[in-house]
């Protein structure tokens, strides 16, 4: 999208995705409305428009993120044909992940994978390779509600946490943290040597 046609576009899709709030309506529900996705749908060149937004390091994480998220939960597919183009897709939303205010929507270790979870999931081994690198990231879950809350905080479940459960999830392997972060460390070792 080099010609002025694609700076127009890339600004009017720009336009839309920062008129859309990262933090979404709420845990479980979608980031876009139906009719905020028709108005992406109905410019032209837009997959390829999200994409180059992904690939943007310029265009800044908050409009990564909600491109990123427009390409999973709208009705694209070509870009789901090639890894070149799912990894950027992933790398994008595994950091968004990370550095989340509402892990819910991504899940909670031991109990549920959630919506924002499944579709980051549904990118196949690029969203383990993006996942992978969490593994390492103490930083603490914010999870929301009564139940989902209180097991978090019984458990002090960090970003590592959750992208191993991701992971073993998607593996099909059986993930049932230990109350002990010590001990999920361990879990954590195992699981990244398998994947090796």
């Amino acid at each position: 999208m080099l010609s002025l046609e694609g700076d127009v576009i890339r600004t009017e899709l720009t336009s839309i995705l920062r008129g859309i709030s990262a933090a979404g309506p709420g845990p479980d529900a979608p980031l876009f409305s139906e009719g905020e996705m028709s108005k992406l749908a109905a410019l032209p060149s837009s997959e390829e428009g999200l994409l180059e937004l992904v690939r943007d390091a310029n265009s800044g994480e908050n409009v990564r993120f909600v491109a990123a998220e427009a390409l999973v939960e709208g009705k694209w597919s070509r870009w789901r044909d090639d890894a070149a183009t799912r990894r950027p897709v992933a790398d994008v939303l595994a950091d968004a992940m990370a550095g989340d205010r509402v892990h819910n929507r991504w899940g909670l270790p031991g109990s549920f994978v959630g919506p924002f979870g499944k579709r980051l999931l549904s990118l196949g081994a690029e969203a383990e390779a993006a996942l992978v690198p969490l593994l390492s990231d103490a930083r603490s879950l914010h999870i929301v509600g009564s139940e989902a809350a209180t097991l978090n905080s019984e458990a002090n479940f960090r970003v590592s946490d959750l992208a191993a459960y991701l992971i073993a999830s998607a593996r099909q392997i059986s993930w049932q943290p230990s109350p002990s972060p010590g001990e999920r460390d361990t879990e954590i070792a195992k699981l990244r040597s398998q994947i090796r």
